[in-house]
């Protein structure tokens, strides 16, 4: 499949240009300092090796690290499906930045209310290791998203067959991810069924469904 490249504008989307380098120079940096980690962790796809070594451990730059990588990736494909439905121009430092900032306010704030409910109903251990299972799949996933919005950021014409099929592709490994973790932790979630429905209905469907219907309406 042949691309065809723009050309840059500095003053277009010379902003898009530091902020690849910038995450792909974040990824280098991670694979510098944490490099039995990193190698552990992108064989994710065929071993879950890094979720037993490092289930336990807490936050660290490791993650944070990678987490900013991918909000980024999310900001640039939310942006540049915007872009192909003519509802805002992809060189947009300023849509950008706000969409930047909302999707790490919302996931910042899932996080806060899932660890506030973990602590309320005391299954913080389940919760730990439940959101490290999935927090996991989902940097990696987004370090391919990254390299997938280079490719579509810089195409001259869009490619709308290749961007539905990128959408459809990370829509389905999302699914995928939800599923493999409920069969992972499916004895701790039976064992749990109550809290874990409130959960699931509370933190995983409800806050999707009020911001497509916000964006929709």
């Amino acid at each position: 499949m042949n691309f065809q490249f723009i050309e840059r504008l500095p003053q277009d989307n010379s902003w898009s240009v530091y902020l690849f380098i910038g995450s792909f120079l974040l990824v280098a940096i991670v694979r510098a300092i944490f490099d039995k980690q990193f190698i552990e962790f992108t064989g994710l796809i065929s071993t879950n090796k890094y979720i037993k070594l490092y289930s336990e451990t807490s936050l660290s730059w490791f993650s944070i690290l990678l987490t900013i990588v991918q909000l980024i990736s999310y900001a640039f494909f939310i942006q540049i499906m915007l872009s192909y439905f003519n509802l805002v121009h992809k060189s947009d430092f300023e849509v950008f930045i706000q969409i930047l900032i909302f999707i790490s306010v919302f996931l910042g704030l899932k996080y806060a209310i899932k660890k506030s409910i973990s602590g309320l109903f005391n299954i913080q251990d389940f919760c730990n290791k439940y959101m490290f299972y999935q927090t996991s799949y989902k940097m990696y996933l987004g370090l391919f998203l990254l390299l997938a919005c280079f490719i579509m950021f810089y195409a001259k014409t869009p490619n709308l067959v290749l961007t539905y099929a990128i959408l459809a592709g990370f829509i389905l490994m999302y699914l995928i991810v939800h599923l493999i973790s409920f069969r992972v932790f499916r004895k701790e979630i039976l064992s749990k069924i109550l809290y874990f429905i409130l959960y699931l209905c509370t933190l995983e469907i409800a806050p999707y469904y009020f911001t497509y219907y916000w964006f929709t309406k």
